[in-house]
């Protein structure tokens, strides 16, 4: 149950580590479905990325001594199920990889509004630098993966 503000921080919280938790996966298995060099470079780096920025929100929980039980995300899912339903249908594997590309750009934008929704939240409960600053850096990967994967050329 939502009765604070604490609350759907937390709530938000949980969700993003959820979400970046399956991309860690997902991103490989994006990896290994490009056929352009580019786009598969561009997920297995992120993969890295998405590693480094789930060691950032764990601290998170400890300082707010809460646990990262996950929340699955409907959005994230409804995304994988979207482009495994396009990726099924394909005759040309050159096509995936614009359903590939189209779906990072989904996923970065899906982070940057999590990532957004919490920060404001962190803003109004006046959180310390210690929980907001994580977040920011991880907002400014998001920001950054979005712009490198709509320059990619698939």
């Amino acid at each position: 149950m939502i009765e604070s503000q604490r609350d759907l921080f937390v709530r938000e919280l949980r969700e993003l580590y959820h979400i970046e938790r399956e991309l860690e996966e997902f991103q490989t298995e994006l990896a290994e479905s490009a056929t352009d060099e580019e786009l598969a470079e561009y997920y297995a780096a992120h993969s890295e990325t998405t590693t480094e920025q789930i060691g950032r929100l764990e601290p998170i929980f400890e300082g707010l001594q809460e646990e990262p039980g996950p929340i699955e995300s409907s959005a994230l899912e409804g995304l994988r199920d979207e482009r495994e339903g396009v990726v099924d249908d394909l005759q040309d594997p050159v096509l995936g990889d614009l359903v590939e590309a189209e779906h990072g750009r989904a996923i970065e934008r899906l982070e940057i509004t999590k990532l957004e929704t919490l920060l404001t939240l962190a803003d109004r409960m006046d959180l310390p630098g210690e929980i907001v600053e994580p977040l920011e850096r991880t907002k400014r990967e998001a920001e950054s993966g979005l712009e490198r994967i709509q320059q990619l050329p698939a």
